[in-house]
């Protein structure tokens, strides 16, 4: 109600009567979130004029005492949901005042709270098991705690919020056709597997809508998430309260994943970075691997009409764990390789790691790049949403031979892709090496190769 005109204010009550759904009153004041500006008995009063007008719950705060509000709320057949929010953090104590969140059985309690680490989610989601199967809402606000929203049903929530428009009323909302057409909202179960990647940043990740698809198109119950991991230690928790059973790891935690006692196979051992976990049980020990190297293969054969040729020269620009991917299978295919990096240290010990030549990037890095120019490989996060005009190389001057390959896939035409068209480069786009490293984690995951006739649609674009 906050967001309405005046006029629309009036007329509100007709609104139950016309949609033939179940319509939740709220009226927020700004602490809360809303846009009411009016004093708290004129607040009270609106609710209670309209709680009689065919709402099927009235949405108030936790702190709001006012018995002879209730009274009429309950008169008019309405349910009380009583709620509290905190747009900082998650409270001390959540579990205590949640529980002592509803005055009567007939009311549902619902906390609105907003995590800033894994661990304050991990708190969160402790509060939802000792409730069972009662009603309750309980959700987490922001990016850190998406997961809450798009896993309502699994986790015993009464129902989920989204905004139909991309204006989120709160932070994190969705809209429904996202909720719907790329999480299938409506067949997550309790007993539905959890799948994700974790990154910071990752709500860009094109990776949900590829792994749902298949899980769609096979009819396997099962969810693929994006998790917004700024606190990498505190995720575990996150992912063991989950049971989740695989994970895509990309930015920036490709090699701090390996810290933790998970068993990295040959490959995470060659390249020196993961970017797939998997167990077989719930709270079980991980086992990493590598499916970047033959992800980045696969587009840059088919340019080569199947084999990449020996002795071709490659700039590899960035030192980070898809870098050490690149290079990895770059060195694997006979290529010679020049390692360039902000950082020039990182750039040496990844260069030594495989034998290859470094720099920095700057103009005595750009020269060196003249003697490695046949393929030019863009594995930093520069120029990815929300910083498309971002370069990672400004100093590289295209002579239109080069084949530029970006991993950059969102947008898929960054900064440094429209300077290489501009001068007349070929380009592999990082969709290209995005689908190709999925459909290899997808039987990872699952056990079952991704479906091929959806690939053609995903390759069309992933929008």
């Amino acid at each position: 109600m906050d967001h309405l005109l005046d006029a629309e204010k009036a007329a509100a009550g007709r609104l139950p009567g016309r949609v033939g759904l179940p319509v939740i009153l709220t009226l927020r004041r700004g602490r809360d979130g809303g846009r009411f500006v009016g004093s708290e008995s004129e607040r009270v009063a609106l609710l209670q004029r309209l709680a009689g007008e065919g709402f099927s719950y009235v949405d108030i705060e936790e702190d709001l005492q006012a018995p002879a509000l209730d009274a009429h709320i309950r008169e008019s057949g309405a349910r009380i949901v009583r709620s509290l929010h905190d747009f900082s953090g998650v409270p001390p104590g959540l579990s205590r005042r949640f529980s002592a969140l509803a005055r009567r059985t007939d009311e549902i309690p619902k906390a609105a709270v907003t995590p800033t680490t894994c661990a304050q989610l991990a708190e969160l989601l402790d509060v939802f098991h000792p409730h069972g199967e009662s009603e309750r809402v309980l959700l987490g606000m922001g990016e850190i705690g998406f997961s809450t929203r798009v896993l309502a049903p699994r986790l015993g929530s009464s129902w989920c919020y989204a905004s139909p428009t991309d204006q989120a009323v709160a932070p994190g909302q969705v809209t429904p056709v996202t909720l719907e057409d790329v999480y299938r909202y409506r067949d997550i179960t309790s007993s539905t597997d959890v799948y994700g990647v974790i990154g910071n940043p990752v709500m860009h990740s094109r990776s949900p809508m590829i792994h749902n698809r298949g899980f769609a198109a096979l009819g396997i119950d099962a969810v693929y998430l994006p998790f917004h991991v700024p606190d990498l230690e505190g995720f575990w928790k996150v992912a063991d309260t989950l049971a989740i059973r695989g994970l895509s790891v990309t930015v920036p935690h490709k090699q701090a994943v390996l810290g933790r006692s998970i068993r990295g196979d040959e490959v995470v051992r060659a390249v020196g970075a993961c970017n797939t976990l998997i167990r077989a049980r719930a709270e079980g020990p991980w086992k990493g691997t590598n499916t970047d190297v033959e992800g980045f293969l696969a587009p840059l054969r088919a340019r080569f009409g199947g084999v990449v040729p020996s002795g071709l020269g490659a700039t590899v620009i960035g030192a980070g764990g898809a870098a050490h991917a690149v290079v990895a299978a770059l060195t694997s295919a006979g290529a010679r390789v020049l390692v360039l990096n902000r950082t020039i240290e990182n750039a040496q010990e990844l260069a030594e790691a495989f034998g290859t030549a470094s720099g920095g990037i700057d103009a005595e890095g750009m020269e060196a790049a003249r003697g490695f120019s046949d393929l030019i490989v863009q594995t930093t996060s520069v120029g990815m949403r929300p910083h498309e005009d971002a370069e990672p190389a400004p100093g590289f001057n295209f002579s239109g031979r080069e084949i530029v390959y970006e991993l950059v896939y969102a947008p898929e035409r960054t900064c440094f892709v429209r300077r290489a068209l501009e001068a007349g480069c070929r380009v592999v786009y990082g969709r290209e090496m995005l689908i190709a490293q999925a459909m290899r984690q997808f039987l990872l995951f699952t056990g079952s190769e991704y479906p091929l006739s959806l690939v053609q649609e995903l390759a069309n674009g992933l929008d």
